[in-house]
């Protein structure tokens, strides 16, 4: 398994304008599916949305430099006023996860 991440976006006031009033440009979803594929990544879910963020992705990337190559050929065109990038991973990794965190002995302690 790849890179898995949610990507939240939020569009610039420009551009949404143009979305509506373009429509080869409208369905971002399908725009941003075919980026995805051209980097090697499988698109797994997008939703649009409404409030903070415009659109949500949730794809997989075969490892961190194709995901960062998306990621910056997204931000150099401009589109987004905002987004967040969230790395995910199987609730059963993040239950062992947990587990790792309580086996591995080390000497991390609080500030306080």
């Amino acid at each position: 398994m790849g890179v898995l991440v949610l990507y939240m976006v939020k569009y610039e006031n420009d551009q949404k304008a143009a979305m509506v009033k373009n429509a080869t440009v409208r369905d971002r979803a399908e725009i941003h599916r075919k980026a995805i594929a051209d980097f090697g990544g499988k698109p797994i879910a997008q939703y649009g949305s409404y409030g903070e963020y415009d659109m949500v992705y949730i794809y997989e990337m075969p490892d961190d430099k194709a995901l960062a190559a998306n990621l910056h050929l997204t931000d150099s065109y401009g589109l987004a006023k905002h987004s967040k990038t969230v790395p995910l991973m199987a609730s059963d990794d993040f239950v062992k996860s947990l587990q790792l965190a309580d086996e591995t002995p080390t000497g991390y302690t609080p500030a306080g």
